[in-house]
């Protein structure tokens, strides 16, 4: 069963993931800002991490720097930042993803990135604007 970190200060979007893991029979684990995803990461060792680029007490860069210290699993970054094609440039970040997204591109996005024996490039995700079929 595999394990996901979910670093995220919305907990609507935590919400989320664990119904969307949760029903997939994955491991799901929280945390609300940068510091408890990094206590989180140090006790849980997950497969995968979907991290917020902007936690309230620091920035996901930051994050990323003080996570490969403890652990070298694969992130998918989330953010509603223009900048998120940018910001995904960073070596840890597997994937990235636009938000608002939908349920289906972030399950596609995870297993996408699980799959993946090379992590070498990136792939930004984004949702087709309301009302333009997917």
């Amino acid at each position: 069963m595999p394990t996901i970190l979910i670093i995220d200060d919305e907990a609507g979007i935590r919400y989320i993931g664990r119904m969307v893991f949760g029903q997939h029979q994955w491991a799901v684990i929280e945390a609300e800002n940068g510091e408890q995803g990094l206590q989180m990461l140090a006790v849980h060792h997950p497969d995968i991490i979907l991290l917020d680029y902007r936690l309230p007490d620091m920035l996901g860069s930051d994050w990323l720097c003080a996570a490969k210290k403890i652990s070298q699993s694969p992130v998918v970054l989330v953010s509603a930042s223009s900048e998120l094609a940018t910001l995904s440039h960073h070596p840890r970040v597997a994937a990235a993803l636009a938000k608002p997204f939908r349920l289906e591109k972030l399950w596609e996005t995870v297993q996408g990135v699980l799959s993946t024996p090379a992590q070498g490039s990136v792939t930004v995700k984004t949702d087709p604007p309301p009302g333009r079929g997917r």
